[in-house]
């Protein structure tokens, strides 16, 4: 009787894991796709919740779900097409001068537009290189992106060439410090801009190196071949009567 009932609790362990793991594994899957949902859903409904200001109290019933980007596609895109003929490049010359003489107003427009230029020149990479920094003492690296390698007056005053790179946070990449850092204390890492955001986004977690990454994959050949990421180590169970 005690032997069958070891057993039963040694099978019943064992489910208990089994159950944890595919639990684990299922939360995993879940996430990205419950994240990328849910980040759409609250774009459309941000989107949608302008369209409330614009249209009578009368109307509002009528207003369909998604109508707001619908909305802004169109609204960009007319203001685009006006913005290409001489009529509209003169208009927003003219609303740009009108902007730049308003206090306090004008200079948060201004670094904004800055920004959304550069960002918009095809010609100009915001983000040039992965580099990598001493940061914050020394032998202790970072990961960073060179921004601007044209610093002429920051580096006539530092009295050498310097070049300004962005260390993003770990998780968030959205944040982060703006440093000017001596090009001579900078190495660039052989690594795309892509492959250093993983590695910034999940703490270090998404490695870069493609031929373990490859090899992972080819072994990955089902969704059971997963499970084990997620399983404890095996134990050996031995009856206390032996």
């Amino acid at each position: 009787m005690s032997s069958l009932w070891f057993k039963l609790k040694v099978k019943l362990k064992r489910m208990a894991k089994q159950a944890r793991s595919n639990i684990l594994y299922g939360t995993f899957l879940l996430l990205p796709l419950l994240a990328t949902v849910f980040i759409i859903v609250k774009l459309f409904h941000w989107m949608d919740s302008w369209i409330y200001l614009v249209i009578p109290q009368s109307l509002r019933s009528d207003i369909i779900p998604g109508m707001g980007f619908v909305a802004l596609i169109l609204v960009t895109y007319s203001l685009g097409l006006f913005a290409r003929n001489y009529i509209g490049k003169r208009l927003l010359s003219m609303g740009n001068e009108v902007i730049k003489r308003i206090p306090f107003f004008n200079k948060i427009y201004s670094i904004i537009k800055q920004v959304v230029d550069a960002i918009a020149n095809p010609k100009k990479k915001v983000l040039d290189k992965v580099v990598l920094i001493e940061f914050p003492h020394k032998d202790s690296y970072c990961l960073a992106f060179v921004t601007s390698r044209e610093n002429k007056e920051i580096s006539k005053s530092a009295g050498d060439k310097m070049i300004s790179v962005f260390l993003p946070k770990a998780p968030n990449p959205a944040s982060g410090f703006l440093f000017y850092v001596p090009e001579s204390k900078v190495t660039e890492v052989n690594i795309s801009m892509e492959t250093a955001m993983k590695l910034i986004m999940s703490a270090g977690v998404v490695t870069p190196d493609k031929k373990d990454a490859a090899k992972e994959i080819s072994e990955i050949k089902d969704i059971s071949s997963l499970l084990h990421l997620f399983k404890p180590p095996k134990k050996e169970f031995h009856d206390p009567r032996d």
